[in-house]
């Protein structure tokens, strides 16, 4: 990326952050939010650390604060004040896209995860080991996945005490404020009686079944039939659908009408949601480790 294009991009965020997001700050602080805002976009845009950020920008010409000013005045906002404000950040950017809501459109709910290396906090969750630590920073986001659509509407901070069925439901609910829902499309994560209760009469939804001995039972059943009404623990009950590929059976519940071929092409839209991490991943500033 050229540095003309960076200092556009940093522009834009700039206006958009400063706009929405208000720090507390107290009143003999010498610069202004702007400068720090400014640091982090640098960090981010470079995957640098903020360190390295503010050297760049000094020898750049901007007026900035040391990088352990902007930790600390980062560090000590109010979790709900920041998480507000770039809410509002993507609220803005909802309003300048608002030609990509018109008709419904496909949506996909998912997990990020973001390795980490450092202390256990509160807010760390443990999970399958990867690249050699099983610590992760986590958020659940909700995004348009169409083609040539992709557009993340809502993130939220997924922590030890966060509950599944309520993440689904505070991203759907606000997503909905702004689009009208065409499906749903979830990882096998969210495959459970409370969420799939929830939507069955609320929102169409294609989540693939988890492969127990009960639904490995069903989807023989299913391949026969076409499909199969399957009664899970709590005695919520799906339409299982299952589509072949490679002599391997893919088994799907849904409340929709769909044909299995339907359901496998839709599902394939899920994985928009993956490159959407891939690029998010890479607007990331870096610590000193």
């Amino acid at each position: 990326m050229n540095e003309q294009l960076k200092e556009e991009i940093v522009k834009i965020l700039l206006d958009t952050i400063e706009e929405n997001v208000k720090l507390i700050r107290g009143k003999n602080t010498t610069y202004p939010n702007a400068s720090l805002f400014t640091c982090m976009i640098w960090a981010g845009i470079n995957r640098i650390s903020i360190d390295e950020a503010t050297e760049q920008l000094e020898e750049l010409g901007y007026n900035v604060p040391s990088s352990d000013n902007v930790l600390h005045h980062i560090s000590n906002q109010p979790y709900e004040l920041l998480e507000f404000g770039f809410q509002k950040v993507i609220e803005s950017f909802i309003d300048k896209a608002k030609f990509l809501f018109e008709k419904e459109v496909v949506i996909a709910i998912d997990y990020n995860l973001l390795e980490w290396y450092g202390e256990d906090l509160p807010y760390i969750i443990k999970s399958k080991p990867r690249k050699g630590t099983d610590k992760f920073i986590a958020f659940a986001t909700v995004a348009i996945v169409e083609n040539g659509k992709r557009f993340t509407l809502r993130v939220l901070p997924v922590t030890p005490f966060s509950d599944k069925k309520e993440l689904v439901k505070g991203l759907l609910e606000y997503a909905m404020k702004f689009i009208k829902v065409k499906v749903v499309l979830m990882d096998r994560a969210f495959y459970s009686g409370e969420i799939i209760e929830m939507l069955n009469n609320w929102v169409p939804f294609i989540i693939p079944a988890v492969n127990n001995d009960k639904v490995k039972e069903y989807k023989e059943i299913a391949k026969r039939k076409g499909e199969v009404e399957y009664e899970m623990s709590n005695r919520t009950k799906y339409r299982m659908v299952v589509y072949e590929k490679d002599n391997k059976l893919h088994p799907f519940a849904t409340n929709t009408d769909y044909t299995p071929e339907t359901i496998h092409e839709l599902y394939r839209k899920r994985f928009g949601i993956e490159t959407q991490y891939r690029i998010k991943n890479k607007f990331l500033g870096r610590t000193c480790s």
